[in-house]
């Protein structure tokens, strides 16, 4: 007998499409702030699927590694050029 899970019961990083909520829980922001950002300056990549948004999670933390500022990574990339 095969038993099928209730998707449900998957983590939020188990599914493809994140909500605004998943999203937000998961980089420790605001609802609130991640909503603002989907209105106005688009950091964090989405998708519209008729009247819902959704995220893709390794998209998001794609987009977030392009902004980052400072740190070891910069000194690398001054190394490489």
């Amino acid at each position: 007998m095969k038993v099928v899970q209730d998707p449900a019961q998957h983590s939020p990083i188990d599914r493809i499409g994140l909500t605004d909520i998943d999203i937000a829980r998961e980089l420790s922001l605001s609802v609130d702030w991640v909503r603002k950002d989907r209105r106005r300056s688009r950091l964090l990549p989405f998708y519209k699927i008729g009247g819902s948004v959704r995220y893709n999670r390794q998209r998001v933390l794609e987009a977030l590694a392009r902004l980052e500022e400072g740190g070891a990574g910069l000194k690398r990339k001054a190394a490489i050029a």
